[in-house]
């Protein structure tokens, strides 16, 4: 099954042209030696040369060899002979450990399944030149469901030829001696290794890590290693067609092939502060640890002792502690704010690259961002939690300014594997603490919410951000049956993340979701930081070809089941086939109003309406401001006065009888009154 579902994909690759699509490129260009292109298809070149031999023999024992002799835009990374022979040394030292009296003394010798595991390991479909890319995970998954992690050794330099120089690259343990052999079907890099394929789950690399001895000490403790042990969700089910050819899908007039997410997979991403950032704020053991998570999660100590002895307990100051460190899904730095091409379109100085997720942590919610360097995102600068020059939302924010915790790149991490089985990790440069402050102050801002972080699944499975332009698919976006935190009363439509198109960015961060057909479903929302009033915003985008929505409200106590009956409509129905200048909007573009003064009084006459322009913080790729575009805006639904401690939903239920109909579902708006009543910005 595993094997014909690859052939399929492969299959589907071949029958679609594409090109490479430049991204940043960490190497400086030397003409005529950048690429070597062979005009061989990966299987012919490897085939050419005798000391990858045993490399072949391992691809044609797995069943891939034709797949790399025709078609495809494959990523292949090729071990030679001797690094073959010390793999078989290797397994077979494990294989007698386990008891067996084993000889591998060829390729030949080892079990199929080594044969399976070791070419799917070496094998990503799509291609990926590595001199285009930033250190960090690979674009996609490998044919064995497993990240790769790319990191540069800047004290080691390469030749290429007389002249070109780039700098040392490893793909997880092993040295890519000669990276970029291009292909007629996809790229080549030659490495001194194979590839270590360990089951490894994430909680096992910090364990094996030094530097973080006092986390892995926590994480066993409050039984988090159980937690950390999930992995796939086996009830989870989707046609092999789905998969492997994909379904049709219109967006916005533009026809896309939707591939659906074969698995559900539970990944996580720990944010770790190492032993000597515990230290330096005083904690050395775990009695200090709990002290610290104590203040911070049992401030007017009314936790009962038997709760206060058990770290197991999800009420227990240690556990909540660890858990605001610990998030739901897999993601790296290289996409955590939107891929750089993307974040090219935002308005330096206006608004810093946000996301807001929600970690383990129940009914808890945080910012990451990043700094902009000459109008790209600077991955050495992404924080959690910070407050910077842009503020909270309000026009000339005079409030203090917080430096926030900041995740360290791979680089400075200096760890060969920081991707495991089921996730990742990284260091961070200080502690995590959603304490008072950090609710009732860093986070009293407006969070614009990006859709595709609404739930894990599109974080985990790579959908989010993903760049497409090497799969050889113009159009792609990546499907979902039943998406964690999606709940659908019918199955009458089709949902998809559309991937990010630098020529058509007329979207918050370029990517958003894509639903099609006789929709009812509902979204649960992200926790609200701390009580007060609150609006709920949803993005606008209109075209001809959406629909009519209804919109409801729901407000639930934690763990309670959402019934029918508990919705409350958000008004009349949406005709999104309209536009922003309809009457009923009143949009009229910036330039064609005489004054500021003019602005002003049309973005409140239009807010009184339920209205807003779109965000002068963002450009298309046509260079477009968002705000200066009528069929972008955003739309008031609720004002409501909202608790820490409640669930909240909001439903979307196509009224149109068409089962082509769109909605275009891009981000939303969480808002506190300090800033929706306080002179609002419009970034």
């Amino acid at each position: 099954m595993r094997t014909n579902r690859l052939l399929a994909l492969f299959s589907l690759i071949a029958m679609a042209a594409g090109s490479l699509t430049l991204s940043a490129c960490w190497d400086e260009q030397h003409p005529g030696t950048y690429y070597t292109f062979t005009g061989q298809t990966i299987g012919s070149d490897l085939a050419s040369k005798p000391e990858y031999s045993d490399f072949v023999r391992i691809l044609e024992r797995a069943g891939m060899w034709t797949n790399l002799i025709t078609y495809g835009h494959t990523t292949c990374f090729a071990p030679d002979n001797d690094a073959i022979a010390l793999f078989l040394k290797e397994r077979e030292a494990m294989a007698r450990r386990l008891g067996k009296d084993v000889t591998y003394n060829t390729v030949d010798d080892l079990p199929k399944e080594d044969c399976d595991t070791l070419a799917w390991t070496h094998l990503v479909d799509v291609t990926c030149y590595l001199g285009d890319l930033i250190p960090g995970l690979l674009p996609k998954v490998n044919l064995n469901d497993r990240f790769l992690i790319l990191t540069l050794d800047s004290t080691k330099e390469i030749m290429l030829g007389d002249s070109a120089v780039y700098l040392q690259r490893r793909i997880n343990n092993a040295i890519v001696e000669v990276k970029d052999d291009s292909c007629e079907n996809g790229v080549v890099h030659f490495i001194d290794r194979c590839i270590d394929f360990g089951g490894d789950y994430v909680y096992d690399l910090v364990d094996n890590d030094p530097k973080t001895h006092l986390f892995s000490i926590a994480l066993k403790e409050c039984g988090y290693h159980d937690i950390l042990s999930e992995w796939y969700d086996k009830d989870y089910k989707i046609g092999d067609d789905s998969v492997s050819k994909g379904v049709d899908l219109k967006s916005a007039g533009n026809d896309y092939k939707v591939f659906y997410w074969d698995k559900r997979k539970t990944n996580f991403t720990l944010l770790v502060p190492t032993d000597s950032i515990f230290n330096l704020n005083g904690v050395f053991d775990l009695d200090d640890m709990f002290e610290m998570a104590n203040e911070i999660y049992n401030p007017k100590n009314e936790l009962s002792q038997e709760i206060l002895s058990d770290y197991k307990n999800p009420q227990n100051p240690l556990f909540k502690f660890m858990a605001y460190h610990i998030l739901p899904f897999l993601t790296d730095l290289s996409r955590i704010n939107g891929r750089e091409d993307i974040v090219s379109t935002y308005n330096a100085g206006l608004l810093d690259p946000e996301d807001y997720f929600q970690p383990y942590l129940p009914k808890s919610i945080m910012r990451i961002s990043s700094r902009l360097k000459s109008g790209k995102p600077d991955m050495n600068n992404i924080y959690i939690n910070s407050r910077g020059t842009e503020g909270n939302g309000t026009q000339n924010f005079g409030g203090p300014k917080v430096r926030g915790i900041r995740i360290l790149t791979a680089e400075e991490m200096k760890v060969a594997k920081y991707s495991a089985l089921n996730g990742v990790y990284h260091y961070i440069d200080g502690i995590l603490k959603y304490d008072e402050d950090t609710r009732e102050n860093i986070l009293d801002r407006r969070m614009r919410i990006d859709c595709t972080t609404l739930s894990p699944d599109f974080i985990t499975s790579g959908a989010r951000q993903f760049d497409a332009s090497n799969t050889g698919v113009s159009k792609y976006g990546s499907g979902f049956k039943d998406p964690k935190n999606f709940t659908s009363y019918n199955s009458e439509y089709t949902l998809s993340v559309r991937a990010p198109n630098t020529s058509s960015s007329y979207a918050y961060e370029g990517d958003g979701i894509d639903i099609e057909g006789q929709f009812d479903m509902y979204v649960k929302l992200p926790p609200v930081p701390h009580n007060g009033t609150w609006q709920l915003r949803l993005s606008y985008r209109s075209n001809s070809l959406c629909g009519i929505i209804q919109t409801y409200f729901a407000a639930l106590p934690v763990g309670q089941e959402v019934d029918r009956t508990d919705w409350s409509p958000l008004g009349l129905p949406i005709d999104l086939r309209v536009n922003l200048e309809s009457p009923s909007v009143g949009w009229i573009n910036d330039d064609d109003l005489e004054s500021a003064s003019e602005v002003e009084a049309l973005d409140k006459s239009m807010k009184n309406r339920g209205w807003m322009k779109g965000s002068d913080a963002q450009r298309t790729a046509t260079d477009i401001l968002h705000r200066k575009v009528n069929t972008m805006g955003r739309l008031i639904v609720a004002t409501e006065y909202m608790t820490s401690n409640t669930d909240y939903y909001i439903r979307f239920k196509q009224l149109l009888d068409n089962k082509k109909a769109e909605f275009l579902f891009d981000y939303i708006e969480l808002v506190p009154k300090s800033v929706f009543d306080n002179a609002e910005d419009k970034h």
